[in-house]
């Protein structure tokens, strides 16, 4: 965040230069104005971005530029990366590579993790439970029956994956420092053990997340439809194309150090899947019981990589990690709302007003950023006219009930309890206090860059335990008023639909 009197500084050059424009030449003003939107978001870093952090950061990157202009332009201007070329920066690490070492160039650790058990590691002896504990970890059928479908973009690189393989791909890291004492031992049943490095945890790839390694992009995890061929014999699916080593299939090369991220996507499909939706990736399943006959279920969708969208061709806000969420809530056992986490935010939909196969609602999940909308199309927001947006549309259908791990939570006393649909799942990943992904990359790293304030890589989020699970209202924040919203906005409509591929009504799941 800027200082206080430079940024008046700037609204009072912004403003001169707002008249100026007006009595010379009116179409002039719209560069200027971008560029304030720019700066007045830069004020609002990224939900992930630690400001304080940042600044220091910045300030110690800006001094070692070899320009006297550069330095001056990064202050006060904040364009920190134009002010610094590309050149400069690869003669300065060629002469002092000692000084610019890339935090990728960690080794990983030596003793391979095995996931398999992960997700019944937890610490529940069932066949103790009591006939009222079974009955207070059971997971309602109406929560299954009103459970939301996702179509995943057509178009989409990073998939939905498994929390359990991203563990075996990162370490646990305070800040930039290797924590060695659970480099080899770490599990879904003792990420807590971070806690003691509170928010200053990370869980750092092992892997140049711009060589796009396979489990970041998670193409084993797309969900089937009924056309694909499956070999039980080798568990795969034989449509798929042979995988090259460090590449997700169908895509070209990607090369962040070109700032613009991979190529666009291919055109949105308006193209219905088939049936299907099974993910090798479990969704989480959190069911919250309240007062007055309120439960409220939330669904958790993991992906371990976020691209970021572009701004005038340059890209901001990629992170490892990313969690995102859908809420159905329900008054004894009806659904009354949905809500849909988008950029640390959301929206809050009555029931009755969201897309529907058979009576269970259908959302989408963004290209790239994951953010979740109620209707397939482009999706502007921060910015105006349309410069910053989010696409969605009817790609691959995931069906969440399909596998998943259930858990029941009680708000008051924050306690999570395994479910008594999965009774063996481990419980210490939620009480981890610390972020699924890399710390923000410093300015040292040649992958990092910032303009206007916003950066190219942000830091990881902080998971599930965080999303205000125990709110009275249906939306996240703690704001004053909660709109929830009884119509779509333009591209999608309400009621209900058969489930894609089906041929009679008999075939809609109910």
């Amino acid at each position: 965040m800027l200082p206080s009197k430079l940024v008046t500084y700037s609204r009072n050059i912004s403003a001169s230069k707002v008249v100026m424009c007006r009595s010379w030449y009116q179409p002039m003003a719209i560069v200027p104005a971008i560029l304030g939107c720019l700066a007045l978001t830069s004020a609002h870093p990224h939900p992930d971005s630690p400001g304080d952090i940042a600044t220091h950061e910045t300030l110690s990157w800006t001094e070692s530029s070899l320009s006297w202009v550069n330095r001056q332009t990064c202050r006060w201007l904040s364009d920190c990366e134009t002010s610094r070329s590309n050149v400069e920066e690869s003669y300065y690490r060629t002469l002092h590579s000692d000084q610019q070492t890339p935090l990728s160039q960690v080794q990983p650790h030596d003793v391979p993790l095995d996931s398999t058990k992960f997700w019944t590691s937890g610490l529940e002896e069932p066949e103790k439970w009591s006939k009222e504990e079974h009955l207070s970890r059971k997971i309602p059928q109406y929560v299954y029956d009103y459970t939301p479908y996702v179509h995943l973009f057509s178009g989409e690189q990073f998939w939905p994956c498994d929390i359990a393989e991203h563990l075996v791909h990162t370490s646990p890291y305070a800040n930039y420092t290797l924590i060695r004492s659970m480099e080899n031992d770490r599990t879904l049943e003792n990420l807590d053990e971070l806690n003691q490095y509170g928010r200053f945890a990370y869980l750092k790839s092992e892997d140049n997340v711009e060589e796009r390694p396979d489990w970041l992009g998670g193409s084993s995890n797309i969900p089937r439809s009924p056309e694909d061929v499956y070999d039980e014999s080798h568990d795969r699916l034989l449509k798929n194309p042979p995988l090259k080593p460090g590449r997700v299939p169908g895509r070209k090369r990607w090369n962040e150090f070109s700032r613009n991220g991979p190529e666009d996507h291919s055109k949105p499909s308006n193209r219905l899947q088939e049936r299907g939706g099974h993910s090798s990736a479990p969704a989480v399943l959190i069911v919250v019981p309240k007062e007055d006959g309120v439960v409220d279920a939330f669904w958790f969708y993991f992906y371990s990589y976020n691209l970021g969208n572009k701004v005038f061709n340059i890209r901001f806000g990629n992170h490892v990690g990313d969690w995102e969420h859908s809420m159905v809530r329900f008054r004894n056992g009806t659904p009354e709302a949905v809500y849909i986490s988008e950029h640390g935010a959301g929206e809050a939909y009555a029931y009755h007003a969201v897309e529907k196969y058979g009576k269970r609602p259908v959302i989408y999940s963004a290209t790239g950023t994951h953010a979740i909308y109620a209707t397939p199309g482009l999706h502007p927001y921060v910015l105006p006219w349309g410069l910053l947006h989010d696409q969605t549309d009817k790609g691959p259908l995931w069906d969440p009930t399909l596998n998943h791990h259930a858990y029941v939570y009680n708000y008051t006393s924050r306690h999570l309890k395994s479910s008594a649909q999965t009774p063996h799942a481990p419980v210490s990943w939620f009480n981890f206090r610390g972020h699924w992904g890399d710390k923000m990359y410093p300015m040292s790293d040649k992958r990092q860059y910032r303009f206007w304030g916003q950066y190219h890589y942000v830091s990881g989020p902080i998971g599930p335990r965080f999303k205000n699970l125990g709110r009275k209202k249906v939306c996240q924040r703690m704001q004053a008023q909660c709109v929830i919203r009884h119509w779509l906005g333009e591209g999608g409509d309400d009621g209900e639909k058969k489930l894609p591929g089906s041929e009679t009504g008999d075939e809609v799941l109910e």
